[in-house]
Order: structure tokens, then C-alpha cells, then sequence
């Protein structure tokens, strides 16, 4: 053996503990970072859906009922319409939701509405012409003590939620029509990831 085949022996002896830690810390710690990064997409992702059933379902401190769907309709207030891009459609989707305490409507501020197609696309709720919402918005209901004031006929749905009393709250979305019939209604909260509610059509 020579002297270079010697000492690179020797070397490797010498470093064999450091090289053997080296063998386990490259793959310890590929894994780590794939298991925090997989953790931290499958948390930030809708992916657990919680169906509402028929009958009412009770999830974050709320009973949801089903929705009703309308595909392309008529303005609730006569005025303009605004263009929509060509191959869309405006869908409307009325939320029906009881709290039997009104505390409880503290807990559902932060919603996030959507429209999920079978394929996995997901559209957020469109800021749209008020003449198509004829309902409060959002997941806590609306709030005017006066049904007469500037929002006419729909003043009526704007009083305040009651305790232990349905109330309906509207959402309108544009879509490709090619999806317009099979989009389903769902909400999200950033405090209740992965899970999202969804809402049978």
C-alpha cells in the first residue's frame, strides 16, 4: 500500500463518525423540510369538506341549511347591468343560517364564499352591481333598523339577525358558463383550515 493510499485510509478513519452523521442528517433533514412544508400547504388548503345535510347542520357555532341557486338572474333593482366578459354567467347564491345566540355571530365574521367545480376550481364571491344583491352579504347578516331606507323593497332582509330565527345572506359569483350548473356553494374560515362547509346542489 502506498503512502497516499495510507493516508487517505487513515483520513477516512479518522472522519468516519463525522461521515456517519453526515449520511443521516442529509435525509433527516430532506424530510423535515418536506414534512413542514407538505403541513403547512395541507393547512392552508379547503380540502375536508363538511356537508350540510338536508335537515340543518350545526358547524361553527351556526345551523346551515341548504342554498338556493340562481343561474343568470334578473337584477332585484331595475338600473344598468354591468357587461360580463363573453362565455360567463352571474349565479346567485342565497345562504340560510340560524344562531340561537347572537354572540355567536362574532365567530362567523372572516367567512370567505365561494363556488367549487367538480374539477377542483374554486371562484370568490364577485363585487358586483348592488342591483343583484337583494339580501345582506356575508355570514353575519345585515343590520338596518329602518326597512323603508335607501335599499327599497330589500330593506325588509336587512333587519337584525334574531336569536334562534333563520336568516338568508346572498353572494354573487361570476363563472364559466361551461361550469355555471355544476358549481357548488362553499364557505371557508381561515381559524377552521382544511375543513370548508359545503352545500349539496
Amino acid at each position: 500500500m502506498t503512502g497516499a493510499r495510507r493516508a487517505r485510509r487513515g483520513w477516512f478513519q479518522r472522519n468516519r463518525v463525522a461521515f456517519g452523521v453526515l449520511v443521516l442528517a442529509i435525509p433527516l433533514a430532506g424530510w423535515w423540510t418536506t414534512r413542514s412544508d407538505y403541513t403547512s400547504w395541507y393547512d392552508a388548503e379547503p380540502r375536508d369538506a363538511v356537508t350540510v345535510s338536508s335537515g340543518g347542520t350545526a358547524y361553527n357555532g351556526a345551523t346551515w341549511y341548504a342554498t338556493s341557486v340562481e343561474e343568470n338572474p334578473q337584477p332585484s333593482e331595475s338600473g344598468q347591468q354591468d357587461a360580463l366578459p363573453q362565455g360567463t354567467t352571474r349565479i346567485r347564491v342565497y345562504y340560510r343560517l340560524q344562531v340561537d345566540k347572537l354572540s355567536a355571530l362574532d365567530g362567523l365574521g372572516g367567512c370567505q364564499l365561494h363556488l367549487r367545480a367538480p374539477d377542483g376550481r374554486v371562484w370568490d364571491e364577485t363585487q358586483v352591481a348592488d342591483a343583484f344583491r337583494d339580501r345582506p352579504t356575508g355570514c353575519t347578516g345585515g343590520s338596518d333598523d329602518k326597512p323603508a331606507s335607501w335599499r327599497g323593497a330589500a330593506g325588509q332582509y336587512y333587519l337584525k339577525p334574531v336569536a334562534g330565527k333563520p336568516f338568508e345572506t346572498v353572494a354573487i359569483f361570476v363563472v364559466p358558463t361551461s361550469v355555471a350548473g355544476s358549481v357548488q356553494p362553499t364557505i371557508t374560515w381561515a381559524t377552521t383550515l382544511p375543513q370548508y362547509l359545503a352545500f349539496p346542489r
